[in-house]
């Protein structure tokens, strides 16, 4: 009987797995990967500048911020499942309103909601369900469910660039539309908040105990933690504010102004950047299991340093040239692994399980604001200074952070356990 119980929770845990995956490979990708289709045909239409169509981008980031400070908490407290469903249905309602505005003021409005309903779906819900169902193998899972942005990313690339030039940019935000609900409605069938709605306990691989590298990750997946309130008197979470601002940081102000900096040295940057996807996939993979082999500590400290590698390469693209670029590339996407794996994995192991969405929420707005602040950041310099040089050691010093405060923040969750 408890063999079949354990067999049952593997097998609907990876049902609720692959449902998650497919969340991030359409609704995400189709939405914030390929929203940058859009731009020359709608600013061509209503005869607008790209920075004017951009500031929709801006409009969904704060979307995403004030979901995560005012929203999380709620999400993840009540119905979780029928609450990424309707926010799924409002975002899908929202997209196909896109498709029919009249002016750039109407997009910015729709595309808010878009972004804020989507939010109920992604990243704190995602997240949140999968710490609820896996105590062991947490990093491998989450690793696979984000693996689903870059395939759906290179699976669809061709596809939506070809609906938007053959049908018409208001027919790709339809079928987008009908993308994401279609996904919602799978979400509403097969995902289950926490196995306990089954009569299921949390996954453990037969046999795990507390020994080992990852004791520290096991032992907070079994405490029940803090609250948001006493989370944030703590040390441990402003380490944690830190290590997300970071995180954004090189996440979004490292890959973004690559393109920029490989064109002025006269390097083609699109097959340089397939090099950069195809590794990518992979790297979240190898990552995932690392970290629960080794631990988020010492995980975090391995792809910073790959992180600083890839950068130190690309310092050297104008002395060594076109391979330079390619070296950077493949270690690139393993340092920037650690950007979306520390944040729910920092969360749970420092504070626990009871207050994890508000806790993730408030994390998540920090991660955000790290996104905003990255491209501008490294923008900035290679604008005021005519070289980007100094931008790239600037993201050096933002892996060297990561790594840093998440041993320290790591190591205060010890005595907060205790």
């Amino acid at each position: 009987k408890m063999q079949a119980k354990r067999g049952g929770k593997f097998f609907y845990g990876w049902v609720v797995v692959l449902t998650l995956f497919l969340v991030t490979m359409l609704p995400m990708v189709f939405i914030s990967n390929f929203y940058s289709y859009y731009q020359l045909p709608i600013c061509t239409e209503f005869g607008s500048s790209y920075l004017e169509f951009n500031i929709s981008n801006i409009a969904s980031t704060v979307a995403g911020m004030v979901f995560s400070l005012f929203a999380a908490g709620f999400i993840t407290k009540g119905n979780t499942r029928l609450w990424m469903f309707i926010g799924g249905v409002v975002s899908a309602l929202a997209m196909l309103a896109q498709s029919y505005i009249t002016s750039l003021w109407q997009l910015y409005i729709t595309f808010f909601i878009v972004n804020f309903s989507l939010s109920a779906m992604t990243y704190v819900p995602i997240n949140y369900i999968i710490s609820r169902w896996f105590v062991d193998m947490k990093a491998l899972v989450t690793s696979i469910v984000f693996t689903g942005s870059g395939l759906g990313g290179v699976l669809f690339s061709d596809l939506a660039s070809g609906i938007i030039t053959d049908m018409g940019w208001r027919s790709g935000f339809r079928v987008t539309a009908a993308i994401v609900f279609g996904t919602a409605l799978l979400v509403l069938l097969f995902v289950r908040k926490a196995p306990e709605d089954l009569g299921l306990d949390p996954y453990r691989k037969s046999g795990a105990s507390l020994e080992g590298s990852a004791k520290g990750a096991a032992q907070a997946s079994s405490w029940a933690g803090l609250s948001r309130g006493e989370a944030v008197k703590t040390g441990a979470f402003w380490l944690y504010v830190l290590c997300l601002v970071c995180c954004g940081v090189v996440a979004a102000g490292v890959a973004t102004q690559i393109p920029t900096y490989l064109t002025e040295n006269g390097i083609n940057y699109a097959p340089v950047f397939a090099v950069y996807s195809g590794v990518g996939i992979a790297a979240k993979l190898i990552v995932g299991p690392l970290i629960d082999k080794l631990g988020l500590g010492r995980g975090s400290l391995i792809t910073s340093i790959l992180g600083i590698g890839a950068l130190v390469f690309l310092v050297l693209v104008p002395n060594l040239g076109e391979w330079s670029s390619y070296a950077s590339m493949v270690l690139l996407p393993f340092g920037a692994a650690i950007a979306s794996l520390a944040p729910p994995l920092l969360t749970g192991t420092c504070f626990g399980r009871k207050d994890f969405g508000p806790i993730y929420g408030l994390g998540n707005t920090a991660f955000m604001a790290g996104c905003m602040v990255g491209p501008m950041l490294t923008s900035g310099l290679g604008d005021n200074l005519g070289s980007y040089q100094l931008a790239w050691y600037v993201c050096m010093a933002a892996y060297a952070v990561i790594a840093v405060s998440t041993f320290l923040a790591l190591s205060s969750a010890k005595k907060l356990r205790a």
